[in-house]
Order: C-alpha cells, then sequence, then structure tokens
C-alpha cells in the first residue's frame, strides 16, 4: 500500500480532492461495474438522493483522487456517525487502475476520518482481490454470520444435499 501511495503521488501526480463532485465519482463507480460487466446494484438516482440526505446532515465526505491533467482515477463515498466512518462505495478507472490512485484515495480516506469519528469500516468484501487489498492496510478482520432458517423439509434436505457434495 505504501508503495502504491507513493507511485500515485511522485509517479503519476495525483492527488486527493476531499470535496469531490459526485458526478466525478458517479462515473468512476459506473465504470468499476462496467469493467467487470455487471450493473451497479443501486441507481444513479439513489447515490443522489443518498448524497443530498448525507449531505445536509453532514455525515458525508466524496474523495476523488485526480492527476495533475484533472482526469479522476479514483474515488470514494464515505459516510459516518460518532463510531465509525464507513467505505460505502468506490470506484475506479480501468484505464488507470495501475497509477495507485485506489491506495491513495483510501488512504486520505482513513486519515480524515480521524477528525470526524473513532474508527473506519472498510465494510468488508467476500471478493477474494478485494479482501486481501483491504487487509493491506493492516486492519482487524471481522467476521459477520449470515442466519437464514428454512421451514420446508424439501428445502432442508436440498441444502444438506448441496452442502455435503
Amino acid at each position: 500500500i505504501k508503495s502504491d501511495i507513493k507511485k500515485a503521488t511522485s509517479r503519476f501526480s495525483v492527488n486527493v480532492d476531499l470535496n469531490g463532485s459526485l458526478e466525478d465519482f458517479i462515473s468512476l463507480s459506473n465504470k468499476t461495474f462496467a469493467r467487470q460487466n455487471l450493473k451497479p446494484p443501486y441507481s444513479d438516482e439513489l447515490l443522489e438522493k443518498l448524497d443530498k440526505v448525507c449531505e445536509e446532515k453532514e455525515c458525508r465526505k466524496i474523495l476523488i483522487a485526480k492527476d495533475s491533467d484533472g482526469a479522476p482515477h479514483a474515488g470514494a463515498f464515505l459516510v459516518w456517525d460518532r463510531e465509525s466512518a464507513y467505505y460505502l462505495i468506490g470506484g475506479g478507472d480501468p484505464s488507470l487502475r495501475k497509477s495507485g490512485a485506489t491506495s491513495l484515495c483510501l488512504w486520505e480516506a482513513i486519515k480524515f476520518s480521524a477528525s470526524v469519528t473513532k474508527s473506519f469500516d472498510f465494510e468488508g468484501s467476500m471478493i477474494q482481490p478485494i479482501e486481501k487489498f483491504f487487509r493491506a492496510f493492516g486492519g482487524t478482520p471481522t467476521p459477520y454470520f449470515y442466519v437464514t432458517k428454512t421451514s420446508s423439509k424439501m428445502l432442508k434436505l436440498k441444502k444438506f444435499l448441496l452442502d455435503i457434495r
């Protein structure tokens, strides 16, 4: 992470705008999902509504990492409460992924978070490369549990058979 941050600042002249625009962020987020051939799990309109409410309550920050030409490389959408800041959504330009800007953006998000709350929550990921990237920042992984109830005997049998396979 340290070498990525150094690369972003020295080789690519990336700086993080702590007052990034929602438009830049939405563009970066949509590019991330497009690179993965996925549809975002939220609409631009929902993100705009969330941003408006959080901005009114002064509990959000949009960080955009840009190079000296003004090209956005990566972005982070943070929300916070009294206890923690949450890395809610991230995004990046696929053509600029190797610049180290995502690491720099998250590092700046962590530093900013220290000024408004007690801790920083990456919100984790079950996707191995993302989990590995988050872990490289040195945080403490915290497991979470997903509890379900199945009433149907047929569904229980199906689940059992799939689990032993």
